[in-house]
Parts: C-alpha cells; structure tokens; sequence
C-alpha cells in the first residue's frame, strides 16, 4: 500500500487514496495544527481532499485536530469502532481500566517526554495535565462501526479491514490492508528501544491484551507494522518480543502519562 505519511510532534499520521480522496489516520495533538498543515502542503494536499479520518483510538495525541479538521471540511466522516465514540465525549484519554507504564526506566523518561513535546509544538511548558482534549460527538455524517467491517463497507475504495487490536486502551483498533500492510496506532511501536520498550508503547491497560493482540495481527496476515510511534518494521518482530515485557515489571498507575 502506498501512504503519505505526516510526522507531527510525536504522532505520525498515515494518508491513503479513496478514489480522487484520502483516508487521514489520527491527527495528533490540538497543539499541531500549524505543523500538520504545513506537512500536508508539503506533500501537495489540502484538509479539503480528505474524505475520511479514522481514529484508531480516543488518546489526545491521536484525536486533537478533529475539531478543526471538520470546520475546516465538514464533509470529512470521522470513522471509529462504538468505544471510541463513548469515550471521545469524556474529552480525557481513559482512565477506567487500570494498567501503568511498561517498565521503570520508562517513568524516569516521562519528564524528558514532555520536555520533546514543549520543544516540538514550540511551547515553553506544555500544561500539567496534557491528558485532556476537545470533546467530539460523532455526527450523523460520521462512521461509527461494530465489529471489524470491511473498508469498503465503511465506504473507502480500497482493500482492507479494521481488527480489533486492544491492550494499550480498550478502544485501539488497527486497518489491515490485503498487501499485509497494517496501520495500528499504538497497538505496536517503534520507539524507546534503549528503555526495553521491545516494540511496546509505553504505557498498556493491559499487556496480556496486548500480546495477544500481536498474535492476532500475525494470525490475520499482517506483514509491515506502520505504528503511530517510529518507523515500519516487519511483523516477525512482535514474535520475537512477545512476552519481553512483564507484568511484575510494571509501574502500575491510574494517573500517569497515558498517551504513548
């Protein structure tokens, strides 16, 4: 599958065709909007070409620029699984379901995260709580699915499907193309390998979830993982890490960092 791919200030941003349009997987932070316009002029498109946003799950660095897509082109469908609409009306990444981040050096980094963050989007201090954002309720021209739908079915002229790919949120959902090509937000990564990451995010509600999430993306003939975080790697990776991080190695928080 071909993409144009969007780097914004920690979240990549995938772009495909759907006939003469494009398909926009997440946006990034509110904070990005000048930064994601410029990437999209330099690529050659405007806000006006996109004809869907699929959200791959409700975190704020993934959901940050719906407000300003659709006023900008109120003919965009944000298109997202039943979970992601109840949680885009809190307007605060999920809390509910427990979990941590994945290890101790990886709560030690949190700082000079938010440090990357302020000096990317050009902000001296970003605020305290960056958990927060807008929130969004699907429209009657919006695309709320059930289950994993062809995407045809959901009106993109393409080859492919949405899996149900949780563990980092309850609501994380990945597209697989036929070529095996597979978006997945945060269900995977590439980021933070020197802090034992092992293709983790850096904070799961639930590893065992996670895990098997990754048995699933194999199991469904996944080939290139294209993350949210870093850059593609081939599917065998997340064999070779299964299980590398533990549950005992956890710092288990209700309140932390819960983007990445």
């Amino acid at each position: 599958m071909n993409f144009v791919v969007l780097p914004l200030s920690v979240t990549n941003c995938y772009l495909f065709r759907n006939g003469a349009k494009w398909v926009l997987v997440d946006t990034g932070y509110a904070q990005d909007w000048d930064l994601f316009n410029r990437r999209l002029a330099e690529v050659g498109l405007q806000v006006a070409q996109i004809s869907h946003l699929i959200l791959t799950h409700h975190h704020d660095d993934h959901v940050g620029l719906i407000h300003k897509l659709v006023a900008e082109n109120a003919t965009i469908a944000v298109t997202m699984c039943e979970s992601t609409r109840d949680l885009l009306l809190v307007g605060r990444n999920d809390a509910s379901h427990g979990g941590g981040l994945i290890n101790r050096r990886i709560a030690t980094l949190i700082g000079l995260k938010q440090f990357y963050v302020a000096l990317k989007t050009g902000k001296r201090q970003l605020k305290k709580d960056n958990l927060c954002f807008e929130p969004y309720a699907a429209r009657p021209t919006d695309i709320v699915f059930h289950g994993e739908p062809q995407l045809r079915d959901l009106g993109i002229d393409t080859g492919g499907r949405i899996l149900s790919t949780p563990g980092h949120t309850v609501d994380s959902i990945s597209v697989l193309f036929d070529d095996g090509d597979c978006l997945v937000g945060d269900a995977a990564a590439n980021m933070l390998s020197f802090a034992g990451t092992r293709n983790c995010v850096i904070f799961v509600m639930d590893l065992d979830q996670y895990y098997a999430s990754w048995r699933k993306l194999f199991a469904t003939g996944s080939r290139r993982i294209l993350p949210a975080h870093g850059r593609p790697f081939p599917v065998e990776r997340l064999l070779r890490n299964l299980g590398k991080n533990r549950m005992e190695d956890m710092v288990l928080s209700t309140s932390r960092e819960k983007n990445v």
